[in-house]
């Protein structure tokens, strides 16, 4: 299965006014809000344009910048490889060393294509707070090799809060946690993509009144000793588990609805621990599966205790 095998190789208040030099870099001002729009004709106010005009933003920004892009269809034209242990994560737009808040207008779309396969966006060594945006139809070159292309959001070693973000239709993971990083994720929906959630290393997610939906594999998918919480969800409808966790990860599930899942609504392997709090649990082939160690929990008082 590719996700088995994957495992082994391993973006509120009113704007203040823009402000930019003539040249396009960015003024020292920390409020300054710099707007990107998808092509040159777009209108007045635009500081930069696309995808390459959003990666410039990003490189040229100092601590707590906002960037505001724009509605429309941004299409990559380029891509950086940010190397990753014996691998190259290849981004269509990467963030590295940063902290920023990025805000996309409804109607916001990243969107990929099969003839220039890549990831979305990188994240590495930052604090970003993104929303609003529609990711889609990223696709991979070679199933498994060590340039990782195809992905959603991969984030290494980051802080990352996400807010109304939709991902769908990418080829492999649609949200990646990586080494000791931090995902916050509120109205989060991913639909039909190969796998919804992917943690490793000690990397944790928090993720709140979302959705995970049709994913070939499984919605939540977490390795080593990583952990998630997943409360007040909808987690449908998936081909590969649920939830599922293996090494001694850990998975609580709180107030979220399990449903129409195969083959298991929520699956723990190895030394893991799944504890399902409250919530549907209704439809799946079977609800609950436990191999070696793996223990899957429900509604047990002491640890469904809040705290």
């Amino acid at each position: 299965m590719l996700t088995r095998l994957l495992k082994t190789v391993s973006f509120p208040a009113l704007f203040a006014v823009v402000a930019c030099t003539a040249t396009g870099q960015l003024k020292g001002d920390e409020t300054t809000v710099v707007q990107i729009c998808p092509q040159e004709d777009a209108g007045g106010g635009c500081d930069y344009f696309g995808l390459d005009g959003l990666q410039k933003a990003i490189d040229q920004s100092s601590a707590d910048r906002r960037i505001l892009i724009k509605a429309g269809t941004y299409t990559p034209t380029s891509y950086r490889d940010v190397p990753f242990q014996d691998l190259h994560i290849r981004g269509a737009v990467v963030v590295r060393n940063r902290n920023l808040n990025i805000q996309a207008e409804p109607g916001t779309k990243l969107v990929g294509s099969a003839d220039f396969p890549l990831s979305a966006i990188v994240i590495e060594d930052s604090t970003v707070h993104f929303s609003g945006l529609t990711i889609s139809g990223f696709h991979y070159a070679v199933a498994e090799d060590d340039i990782y292309d195809g992905h959603g959001i991969f984030t290494i070693n980051s802080d990352v809060s996400l807010d109304g973000v939709v991902i769908e239709g990418v080829a492999k993971m649609a949200l990646t946690g990586r080494k000791a990083g931090r995902i916050v994720a509120r109205n989060l929906t991913i639909n039909k993509s190969h796998l919804g959630v992917w943690l490793e290393e000690t990397a944790a997610i928090d993720l709140m009144d979302s959705e995970i939906i049709a994913s070939e594999s499984a919605a939540v998918a977490a390795y080593g000793a990583s952990s998630a919480s997943v409360e007040s969800s909808l987690i449908k409808g998936n081909q590969d588990d649920g939830l599922y966790t293996e090494d001694t990860a850990r998975i609580i599930s709180r107030q979220t609805t399990l449903q129409d899942n195969s083959p298991f609504g929520a699956r723990a392997s190895g030394d893991s621990v799944i504890i399902i709090c409250g919530g549907e649990v209704s439809g799946n082939t079977e609800d609950y599966g436990e191999e070696d160690a793996g223990r899957v929990y429900r509604d047990e008082v002491d640890m469904c205790s809040p705290g």
